[in-house]
């Protein structure tokens, strides 16, 4: 599989418009929203889709409906057990540990 910059440049310019425009509409506070939600929500899928034979923009698209599913769903979930802050970070770890797994055990 081959990385073309350009597809990257784009996808690049695009989330950092997509800050930008959160910036300029909602302040500091919408900027960190969307990077945080790209950060926590977004990064454990994409990770997990990487290990897959799926070019970079099937990732992104994956990526981004199953962390809008997903994601909230497991928290909210576990957060019945324990507070909600906790639940975010134990799904968090969880799900970048399931990406490390799935690549580990793809390579044997």
């Amino acid at each position: 599989m081959e990385l073309k910059s350009e597809n990257n440049t784009l996808y690049g310019i695009v989330l950092v418009l997509i800050i930008l425009g959160s910036f300029m509409m909602l302040g500091l506070e919408g900027a960190r929203t969307i990077l945080g939600m790209i950060i926590v929500m977004f990064l454990p899928f994409y990770l997990i889709f990487n290990n897959f034979n799926l070019n970079n923009g099937e990732k992104v698209i994956f990526s981004f409906f199953v962390s809008i599913v997903l994601f909230p769903s497991l928290v909210y979930f576990l957060g019945f057990i324990v507070s909600f802050r906790i639940s975010i970070f134990i799904v968090f770890i969880v799900l970048i540990g399931l990406s490390f797994l799935i690549k580990k055990y793809k390579k044997r």
